[in-house]
């Protein structure tokens, strides 16, 4: 079996009919593309296809930051085709050749830019400038975007894009929410530190410290571009802490969430509290640091779920089965 090679989606809205004509385009252009099909993408592959759409103008309305501009809207609005461009690799991974495929489809008629990990939309300038910067900052307020949910829940959308997992906090003050969920996506970013369930965040000294606890994505269904297989960190409320950091993770191989859908497929009807627990229970475990079960969810491309919370973490998988 081949590595997983991870990958990225820009929508882009242009001229084109036809992927062909798009990989042309980028071809004259410097870029060596491709037609899409159904095999898996290879490392630094660009691959094209070609959607129809006529609600593209409505998918362009916001970017991270607020409206785009209302002409440049309305251009977008008036085309029904984008050009749905796949590149295999994350989107720090070489900043620089991302870049280059941006320029090219700029170039090419390309009217505006949108990251499908996170529905984020932009003007080619600013876009540009941020990803040609590189830096960890710049390249989460390209790609990332604040989300507020009920029950004043504010989320991230868009980390996968980076192989990593998403963050969310209930807070009622939308400026304090937004900083931790800033920090806490930099950080990931800046530093890939090796996290667990059990671990603490603050984003600065002052600020009392929050327990992390990872759970699977339940706002966005797996055939969504927005889902994240990586999960999501809920920044616990201050004082609260259900898992214990370690140092070595007893880890379930082969991944639990696979286990608990093969016993439910093969029982053909959900499986019962007890049912989860003695699976739970009777799995094979090895003790894994944090860092390597970081590789080893990236290799396979999502992160199972956690024993402890095996149940309520398995209800909501379940959901999207």
């Amino acid at each position: 079996m081949s590595a997983r090679v991870p990958s990225n989606f820009l929508l882009v809205p242009g001229p084109w009919r036809r992927p062909g004509e798009v990989v042309e385009a980028l071809k004259a252009r410097g870029v060596d593309a491709h037609a899409a099909w159904d095999e898996p993408i290879a490392a630094g592959q660009v691959r094209v296809d070609v959607i129809e759409d006529e609600r593209l103008g409505s998918g362009f309305a916001r970017g991270r930051s607020g409206p785009l501009p209302s002409e440049l809207v309305e251009r977008v609005a008036a085309c029904r085709r984008a050009a749905l461009v796949e590149i295999g690799q994350t989107l720090d991974a070489d900043p620089t050749s991302v870049a280059e495929v941006g320029r090219a489809l700029r170039d090419a008629g390309g009217l505006a830019v949108r990251l499908e990990a996170s529905g984020v939309a932009s003007p080619w300038k600013p876009w540009l400038e941020l990803l040609s910067s590189g830096g960890a900052s710049e390249l989460c307020e390209l790609s990332v975007c604040f989300v507020r949910d009920e029950d004043d829940a504010f989320f991230t959308c868009g980390m996968h894009g980076f192989d990593l997992p998403d963050a969310e906090i209930i807070a009622a003050d939308a400026e304090i929410a937004i900083d931790w969920l800033d920090a806490l996506s930099v950080y990931q970013l800046a530093e890939q530190p090796a996290l667990a369930s059990g671990h603490t965040f603050r984003p600065y000294a002052e600020a009392a410290p929050r327990v992390l606890e990872r759970w699977p994505d339940h706002r966005h269904h797996p055939e969504d571009g927005r889902y994240n297989p990586f999960g999501v960190w809920r920044l616990l409320p201050e004082g609260v802490s259900r898992l214990e950091a370690r140092a070595h993770v007893p880890t379930i191989v082969p991944p639990l969430v696979a286990m608990l859908t093969a016993a439910e497929r093969s029982a053909k009807r959900a499986l019962t509290r007890e049912e989860v627990a003695a699976l739970v229970s009777e799995a094979s475990a090895i003790a894994l640091e944090p860092r390597h079960i970081r590789e080893m969810e990236r290799s396979r491309g999502y992160a199972d779920i956690e024993p402890e919370l095996a149940w309520e973490q398995w209800q909501v998988v379940r959901e999207t089965l």
